[in-house]
């Protein structure tokens, strides 16, 4: 099935491994020009644009900090110079402490609510009004399961990615007449090789009706159907993947 994604130009944040590396992966194979994003790991980005280059589209390398507009901006200079204006963002990136809120100094969580929900603000104000221009665009923020549930863990991470889910719902109202998508997807506990012991393990998975963690393949499959022309009639939406571990409306 031709997903009609081939010379598409497509940021994906956070990419440089992991989930967002494997993003990246599926979208090069479908002839995508994949703009990579990543603040730190710099040697995995550089390694991730070398794999990609092999299927033969454009790759720009892009670092920055998406809690900094200012970082978002030249992210947007470089890609608009080098790849040209985006058809799409997958926002993979995020941040997020696991212990109880009151575990937290004051302030202490003000850096995942820039990360979760302000950086999700800045890619929107920065490249959307591209697309706008263009009359066309799709974008995609994933987060976990918790901005849906809650998770007494990841409290504030969890409030801020809802927040974001509630900005893209009505940045979607906003944008739709300008034929641009704007969802979620949700993620159940993605296997990035975290080192769980066994008994850690069997009681995580006992929380899953398919009794298994996630594989980065079965995220990308939803991420290409909502980046191709398939998806152009959803907007506004929250699609989980989480192999059954929440069934939430």
């Amino acid at each position: 099935m031709d997903l009609m994604l081939s010379g598409k130009n497509i940021l994906v944040t956070g990419a440089a491994k992991g989930v967002g590396r494997g993003i990246a992966f599926a979208l090069a194979n479908e002839g995508a020009n994949v703009a990579l994003h990543y603040q730190t790991s710099e040697a995995e980005a550089a390694e991730t644009a070398r794999l990609i280059e092999k299927a033969g589209v454009k790759v720009v390398v892009v670092k920055g900090d998406l809690a900094s507009f200012e970082d978002v901006q030249n992210m947007r200079t470089r890609i608009n110079r080098d790849l040209g204006t985006l058809d799409a963002i997958v926002n993979n990136a995020g941040y997020a402490q696991f212990k109880s809120f009151f575990q937290y100094l004051p302030g202490e969580w003000q850096r995942e609510i820039d990360v979760c929900l302000n950086g999700v603000l800045h890619l929107a104000h920065a490249f959307v009004p591209d697309m706008i221009a263009n009359n066309r665009g799709k974008f995609i923020n994933i987060v976990g399961d918790s901005a849906r549930t809650g998770d007494r863990n990841l409290i504030v991470s969890a409030a801020a990615r809802s927040g974001a889910i509630s900005f893209l719902k009505s940045l979607a109202q906003d944008v739709g007449k300008n034929d641009i998508q704007c969802n979620t997807v949700s993620l159940g506990l993605i296997d990035q090789g975290q080192n769980f012991n066994e008994a850690t393990l069997a009681k995580i998975i006992k929380q899953y009706p398919l009794r298994r963690l996630g594989k980065v393949d079965d995220l990308t499959g939803c991420i290409l159907f909502l980046l191709s022309s398939s998806s152009d009639w959803i907007t506004g939406q929250v699609l989980s993947v989480n192999g059954g571990h929440s069934m939430v409306d």
